[in-house]
């Protein structure tokens, strides 16, 4: 038992090391792989149609242009708040100004001394501003690297896709060929169908906050709508983050409190439609995550990988339950990552089946 844990720890140590130096190629290749996941039900629809590469080049560029979308809306969203950044910086500053006041009455510190704390801080900062522009500047450069070299792997994935389960095929040849590929195929279908899910949510969230910011008015709404439906790729703290900063950004940006107060209640009713709606509905459960199982990838992810590490480490451990849910030997250790009450399917998933089910047991019948 003793040698058999120590096994466990080695081997959790030594894939540690792998991801924690290995992390400049694997998560592009990770990414492509999401990617490619996301598009291998078109790409094969695609193939019987015209040749592999073709196909596989369509599905690539979809992804491209679906990135260059999100990063020109991004980019006309911010420069329309820097150009607003001059009443900003007024608001702000009368925002500081009752901040001051409300501290000198409830703690008795003058405004002089806080200002000179605040001063201190800001001259700490302006002293690392130069690391900080090269630190900023070198994750720039490695997240489109990262970005070339993911698209790259996903087309490749794309093309090459069969072989990976001649390769399955081959490690486990101890094995039924039949078993493995049914195995294969399970695990790709649940894959995709959750990383399908999850696009459709964040889209659906998106389209949904983006509606409510607009109505109430709030500036830079797509901008806004968009940090916050992506954020919810990380649960919990994402969730969180992502409702509390347009409600930020209101108040900074705003004349008067009453929109922040409407765009708090827009985060909160959204995310109730979320919880009781787009995620059972959509998502399913297929490959729902306890949630200590989440809690550790997101830290570990971050420990790891840092800001890309607690976004990936969740499909991340999501497809390694998809493969202990199916591997017999493995079976206990999906049991412990999975959620005991997520293990429905999504309803429109059930609905197609039940569709195209009896479509295809009648015609299997004649």
């Amino acid at each position: 038992m003793l040698h058999q844990t120590n096994r466990y720890l080695w081997l959790i140590i030594l894939v540690s090391v792998v991801l924690y130096f290995g992390q400049a190629v694997l998560i592009p290749l990770f990414l492509g792989a999401l990617f490619a996941m996301l598009m291998a039900p078109l790409c094969r629809k695609l193939d019987k149609k015209m040749s592999r590469g073709f196909s596989g080049f369509i599905c690539t560029t979809i992804v491209l242009v679906s990135l260059l979308i999100i990063i020109g809306v991004a980019a006309w969203q911010l420069a329309t708040l820097v150009e607003d950044l001059p009443a900003v910086k007024e608001r702000s500053g009368k925002l500081l100004s009752e901040a001051e006041k409300f501290i000198q009455s409830r703690f008795s510190i003058s405004p002089a001394k806080q200002e000179s704390i605040v001063q201190r801080q800001l001259k700490s900062i302006g002293q690392s501003a130069g690391s900080y522009a090269g630190q900023m500047l070198g994750g720039l450069t490695s997240t489109v690297a990262w970005l070339v070299l993911s698209l790259l792997f996903t087309f490749l994935f794309l093309y090459n896709k069969e072989r990976y389960e001649s390769f399955f095929v081959k490690i486990f040849k101890n094995q039924e060929p039949a078993k493995v590929k049914l195995v294969v195929e399970k695990i790709s279908h649940v894959s995709e169908q959750y990383l399908l899910g999850r696009s459709f949510s964040i889209l659906i969230l998106f389209v949904c906050y983006t509606l409510g910011l607009l109505i109430i008015g709030v500036k830079n709404a797509l901008l806004l709508a968009a940090v916050a439906s992506l954020l919810t790729i990380i649960p919990y703290a994402g969730t969180i983050a992502g409702s509390v900063f347009p409600v930020i950004m209101a108040i900074i940006t705003e004349d008067s409190f009453q929109p922040a107060i409407w765009t708090g209640a827009v985060m909160i009713v959204i995310q109730a439609i979320d919880n009781y709606f787009i995620e059972p509905y959509v998502v399913g459960g297929e490959v729902n995550l306890s949630a200590m199982a989440t809690i550790l990838s997101i830290v570990c992810g971050g420990l790891v990988w840092g800001v890309a590490g607690t976004i990936l480490f969740i499909p991340l451990l999501a497809i390694v339950k998809i493969i202990c849910d199916h591997v017999e030997s493995l079976k206990p250790y999906g049991y412990l990552m999975g959620d005991p009450d997520g293990n429905k399917p999504s309803a429109i998933k059930q609905w197609i089946q039940g569709k195209f089910g009896k479509k295809k047991s009648k015609t299997s019948g004649k």
